[in-house]
């Protein structure tokens, strides 16, 4: 019997400072990168190279109907104040797919045709960032996506490693698969 409450407490204890210890190890999304050294936390981040101009894509991203198109579904958006997308408009983002999640995120930078930047006020990224960042590749235009999450507590950290941050890559994925197909006029 008390072999077994020692296993326990063992097991109890070791799992999660594992799961805490081996963050970002289990997606090739998760990467180190210079032009994110000021900020703390995981980045993780996603990529597309699409036939588009940046203008396009820009437009896409930034214009409510739009946007709508291009989000998994299960996923609503609003913004407050409506747009046009600026600088302290607040986005307002519920997931009901793969996930249920809920957050506020505020617009901090916009920098047309180039760049968004984003801060997560709630929710489970809370203090975290996204930036959207657009490059002319001769006749494409190469689409970053980049969270840079600290979930904060050790349980927050727990679901990171081991559902949310999966999760999360899935649903960003299927978003830059649309936001791919609707920029370069191959669907909807």
């Amino acid at each position: 019997m008390r072999l077994n409450r020692v296993i326990k407490k063992y097991f109890v204890i070791v799992v999660p400072l594992f799961l805490i210890v081996s963050q970002g190890c289990s997606t090739k999304y998760t990467i180190k990168a210079p032009d994110y050294q000021g900020y703390k936390g995981e980045i993780n981040q996603h990529h597309r190279l699409i036939k588009a101009e940046k203008s396009r894509i820009f437009q896409i991203l930034t214009q409510d109907a739009s946007y709508k198109k291009i989000c998994p579904p299960g996923t609503t958006v609003t913004y407050e104040p409506p747009l046009p997308y600026q600088a302290g408009t607040i986005v307002r983002t519920n997931i009901n797919h793969i996930f249920k999640l809920e957050w506020r995120s505020q617009v901090e930078e916009v920098i047309p045709d180039s760049k968004i930047r984003l801060r997560f006020l709630n929710g489970f990224f809370s203090g975290g960032l996204e930036f959207w960042e657009l490059e002319n590749k001769g006749d494409h235009t190469w689409v970053s996506q980049t969270i840079v999450v600290q979930p904060k507590g050790v349980i927050r950290k727990i679901f990171w490693n081991v559902k949310v941050r999966l999760k999360h890559n899935i649903m960003v994925e299927e978003f830059l698969d649309n936001l791919k197909c609707i920029a370069e006029g191959t669907n909807g």
